[in-house]
């Protein structure tokens, strides 16, 4: 049951002003997202359709969050297939960047450990300019358990235990996944960075 007295007017706007949210308004609820998108087929509970019309209701609260709004693979298959050129997975990401600025402003807690892999992900090529495996691991982990660089070097290597030695048998984590490598134009990919981040 919708309580329209806890609508929020303002988060359409919200998203529409956010990057990637700029077609939300084009939606008419075809259903061809969700119909055509992989995630859903494993998980039922997830929609992209619903999360639109949620958003475009104003149900701020329940989007935001929503656990459902994490696990788009960003596949871009709705994209391809929507009749409007919503471009769902940009809008989806623009909805939780709303939401990551909630969770930092202490309104809001996200249960999903997507935000700090991206994070982390984001800072090793902002550092190296290339994917450091170990140093991605190492931050995420650190994350993960609340900052603790000891309590997430063990989480990292009870985890690793099996699942890294394999990897590392098969050849797929070898001296440059243990190593940072630096590409030489660093200075570049931070200025994109500062650009990026309005610096």
């Amino acid at each position: 049951m919708i309580k329209t007295w806890e609508l929020d007017l303002n988060f359409r706007n919200e998203i529409l002003n956010e990057p990637g949210g700029a077609h939300l308004s084009a939606c008419f609820q075809c259903s061809t997202c969700t119909i055509g998108c992989p995630i859903a087929e494993i998980v039922p509970s997830y929609n992209p359709r619903k999360i639109i019309q949620m958003s475009l209701l104003g149900m701020r609260e329940e989007v935001l969050s929503n656990p459902d709004l994490w696990i788009c693979a960003i596949c871009q298959t709705c994209t391809a297939r929507c009749p409007q050129d919503v471009r769902i997975s940009d809008l989806l990401a623009a909805i939780r960047r709303i939401a990551e600025k909630d969770a930092e402003a202490g309104k809001l807690k996200i249960d999903s450990v997507r935000p700090l892999f991206e994070k982390a992900f984001l800072h090793q090529l902002e550092k190296y300019g290339r994917l450091f495996d170990m140093g991605l691991a190492m931050e995420f982990y650190k994350g993960k358990e609340g900052g603790s660089f000891i309590k997430g070097q063990l989480a990292m290597m009870k985890d690793f235990k099996d699942f890294g030695m394999r990897m590392f048998k098969k050849g797929k984590m070898g001296p440059k996944a243990m190593f940072p490598e630096k590409v030489k134009k660093t200075e570049e990919i931070k200025k994109i960075f500062e650009k990026v981040e309005g610096k």
